[in-house]
């Protein structure tokens, strides 16, 4: 191993045939991430020792093990964690992990490409040709984990359900296509964790839009739902000291025994089990209307402070018909009155303005020969029929014929007398 140091030496993670394609692959045998933090506008011009040290602690707030093996890369970290042996028929379940780990670290720069079963890395003691300096091992636990143990740890740092979660939320959602559930007891779109994020950048705007400090009548409100996001996160474990820095923050004014009752809420709220079914875990769950609506959000108000989840329902609903015809508009669909412009010829029958057959018509448009249209002469010859129709045949005109006050016929009589 010594005598590789001295050029590029790489050494593979997983376990390959002969090359390294995935119809090669023979085990999976680690999971990591390869953090570019140098790229990033907060660690940026920092020391890789207080970076490092940054990392380790938000891998110990998320509740995940420490890494088997932390690499020092030159100008960035990596982060593995070995594993137990897995065939390649667990690739996907493999690939779902490494996105979500991915995501835990998504603040330090994480390099996306390099989350490919194929990934290589220098070998520790060889010299990096970029940064010039010598790779080595900075830390790291030696120890070999369990992969269905470290990739639930992994999904619930990320905000996501379990893997045993997750099938059975997939087996409630095939029960629910044989019985009569109501769609609304299941969860659709973003996770909870994930939404009430976006919930918590709003407020955060919604701060700021105030001056900093929200007014009486809203500061009650406003603290309680920035309490009820924090109880959707999985990461976050400090929920009283997070509280209270936003209220002396945000709401300096607020009593301080409401903001007590806040934090013992979110506390409870907290401390309940994640079940399989998001919205049965006894947690608070807000409608991105209901808190514009306590809030005194308007639809203009949502736009002008560019928030994603609290805004009113038409304004939600203006947003989702707008992104449908956006997306109409790429897919190449065209409007109502564009498309019978274009296609109407069938309604109107206007080969007969050509004086052609409906075959003959299409044919010789498919050409570009069409003649020009006969559309006087067509007219002249709707006024001598209409012409030829008054004068044939005798015009009968209608009377009332009184049969009594309450009911009257009209009875055709004939224009003119007739004598018998």
């Amino acid at each position: 191993m010594s005598g590789l140091l001295d050029g590029r030496a790489y050494l593979s993670m997983n376990r390959f045939a002969r090359r390294r394609n995935l119809d090669q692959l023979k085990a999976l045998n680690a999971v990591y991430v390869d953090l570019d933090w140098h790229t990033t506008d907060e660690w940026r011009g920092q020391s890789p020792d207080e970076v490092e040290a940054a990392i380790l602690r938000h891998v110990c707030a998320s509740d995940l093990p420490a890494p088997s093996v932390v690499l020092r890369s030159g100008r960035g970290s990596a982060l593995i964690w070995l594993i137990d042996e897995m065939p390649p028929q667990a690739l996907s379940r493999w690939q779902s992990t490494m996105r979500a780990l991915g995501n835990v670290f998504a603040r330090f720069g994480v390099d996306r490409s390099s989350q490919e079963a194929a990934r290589i890395f220098r070998l520790p003691g060889s010299i990096s040709e970029k940064s010039k300096r010598r790779v080595r091992v900075s830390g790291g636990s030696a120890a070999r984990h369990d992969f269905d143990a470290l990739s639930d740890e992994i999904f619930q740092a990320a905000g996501l359900p379990t893997r045993a979660e997750f099938q059975l939320l997939r087996a409630a959602k095939r029960a629910k296509r044989h019985t009569n559930v109501n769609p609304r007891e299941m969860p659709f779109g973003l996770p909870p964790a994930a939404r009430f994020r976006q919930i918590r950048d709003d407020l955060e705007a919604i701060r700021v839009a105030h001056g900093g400090q929200l007014s009486e009548g809203l500061r009650n409100t406003w603290l309680h739902l920035y309490a009820t996001s924090l109880t959707h996160d999985p990461r976050e474990t400090e929920l009283a000291q997070k509280i209270e820095e936003m209220a002396q923050l945000a709401t300096p004014d607020l009593p301080a025994q409401e903001i007590t009752a806040i934090i013992r809420s979110a506390e409870r709220q907290a401390a309940r089990d994640r079940g399989a079914n998001p919205l049965k875990d006894g947690r608070y769950h807000y409608s991105g209307g209901t808190i514009a609506e306590r809030l005194g959000i308007s639809g203009e108000d949502a736009r002008a402070l560019g928030l994603r989840q609290i805004m009113p329902a038409h304004e939600r609903k203006r947003r989702k018909a707008e992104a449908e015809r956006k997306r109409r508009a790429r897919d190449g669909a065209q409007r109502r009155a564009e498309y019978l412009a274009e296609n109407s010829a069938s309604r109107c029958e206007i080969w007969k303005e050509y004086g052609l057959s409906r075959t003959t018509y299409y044919k010789r448009k498919k050409d570009g020969t069409l003649p020009p249209r006969l559309v006087a002469q067509r007219s002249g010859q709707v006024r001598a029929r209409d012409r030829g129709n008054h004068r044939a045949g005798p015009q009968l005109e209608f009377r009332s014929s009184p049969k009594s006050p309450q009911h009257r016929t009209r009875t055709p009589y004939p224009a003119t007398p007739r004598k018998f």
